[in-house]
């Protein structure tokens, strides 16, 4: 949507500064393809992923602020199919480290529902595919934004392999993230 603070042009313009400071020359390329259903399921409920689905045919908001273009679920499953390749090739030694410059963004995404531009939680996806797939046992995630990732928060609360770290500002929103909130 035209003026929506989740676009495009944010990556665009991260690109670009990456490409003008020489940091591009010493990337490797991964390329992004769309994360499945099985990898999706092991974060987002069934009925989450027909939510997004739906969404997208019909063009519609999921919340105030989540709106679901005809490209939205497809880009969405891109970002998080291309994290899971960036950690795949740190796992399996093709890379010593990654960056995934994707969007749409997915801190906010919890395993039932999306919000605040977030359609699937990529680092959670990314996270779960690590541990299932390489078997990593312990997953460390810092989420550095002015807004809380809830949906990360949500995803691992009661899961003591993966330690879910944010820094934030409370109470901005989505409202959640005091330092009280611990996970089990």
């Amino acid at each position: 949507m035209p003026g929506h603070p989740e676009n495009r042009e944010r990556l665009r313009s991260t690109w670009e500064l990456l490409g003008r400071s020489g940091a591009l020359d010493a990337m490797l390329d991964v390329p992004c393809t769309p994360a499945s259903d099985e990898r999706l399921l092991r974060v987002h409920s069934r009925k989450h992923l027909d939510t997004v689905a739906l969404a997208a045919q019909r063009s519609a908001h999921l919340d105030a602020d989540t709106y679901v273009g005809p490209d939205s679920e497809q880009a969405a499953r891109l970002a998080a199919g291309g994290l899971c390749n960036v950690v795949d090739a740190v796992l399996t030694g093709k890379a010593r480290n990654g960056f995934a410059l994707i969007r749409p963004p997915g801190h906010h995404a919890t395993p039932d529902r999306g919000m605040g531009f977030c359609l699937y939680n990529n680092v959670a996806v990314a996270a779960r595919a690590a541990q299932t797939e390489h078997g990593v046992q312990r997953v460390m995630i810092v989420d550095f934004d002015v807004h809380h990732g809830n949906g990360t928060q949500d995803a691992f609360y009661d899961d003591g392999s993966v330690l879910f770290f944010s820094t934030h500002q409370y109470p901005f929103y989505p409202g959640t993230g005091h330092w009280r909130e611990t996970g089990h």
